[in-house]
């Protein structure tokens, strides 16, 4: 019986041993401490020349918020290239070495790849872009050689807060609105006989199918 509660407590020993190693965990690296925030690798490489007082390339790290990656993403955008190009530090400063150098990469472009997929821009969302009243006179004066007077015929453009009336956001469409643009050339002279006879020439147009093969 002795024997059995020596074997169990020695059991209990090596579980405790064990246990405590478990929940303590592998040591942090350097490299893996400096992903959870950059803050202390930009103050150690960085912040020397890319400060509030010298603002070199016109770039300040002293100040930005180290934890907040999105709040910045085109600055840590040009922060990414930099290191990815191997440029910065520069050969004449000091450098961190390559597994802190990699793992600051890894955690700016992670930070920022998740902020994109979180809150996607999709730049322009203007699928359609008509032509205001003045691009619709130039157009169908250039093209079919008719100059209508569309101020008339056609309601003026909307202006955007900037005061431009040819803006996509503000050229909006309506059945009505199609319909003036239609009007506004139906009763206009033919526009090849205008431009025939503006220039002087004749258009006898093509012969029939019947004619070529009398022929």
């Amino acid at each position: 019986m002795r024997r059995v509660y020596l074997w169990a407590a020695g059991f209990a020993a090596v579980a405790a041993v064990l246990g405590g190693v478990v929940a303590a965990g592998p040591p942090q690296s350097s490299n893996a401490a400096a992903t959870s925030t950059p803050r202390p690798v930009l103050d150690k490489y960085c912040v020397t020349c890319h400060n509030q007082r010298l603002k070199t390339a016109g770039l300040t790290l002293d100040t930005i918020d180290a934890a907040n990656i999105p709040a910045a993403a085109d600055t840590w955008e040009k922060v990414v290239r930099k290191l990815r190009a191997g440029s910065m530090p520069p050969p004449s400063s000091p450098r961190p070495d390559q597994a802190t150098y990699d793992a600051l990469i890894s955690h700016l472009e992670s930070s920022l790849d998740r902020a994109a997929v979180d809150h996607p821009n999709p730049g322009r969302t203007d699928a359609f872009h008509r032509l205001n009243r003045s691009e619709y006179h130039n157009a169908v004066r250039d093209l079919i050689g008719l100059d209508v007077d569309v101020t008339s015929l056609v309601p003026a453009d909307a202006a955007d807060e900037h005061g431009f009336d040819n803006m996509a956001g503000v050229l909006s469409v309506s059945p009505v609105l199609l319909e003036r643009y239609g009007a506004a050339t139906a009763n206009q002279p033919s526009a090849r006989g205008a431009r025939a006879a503006a220039s002087g020439r004749r258009d006898f147009g093509a012969p029939s199918p019947g004619l070529a093969e009398s022929k």
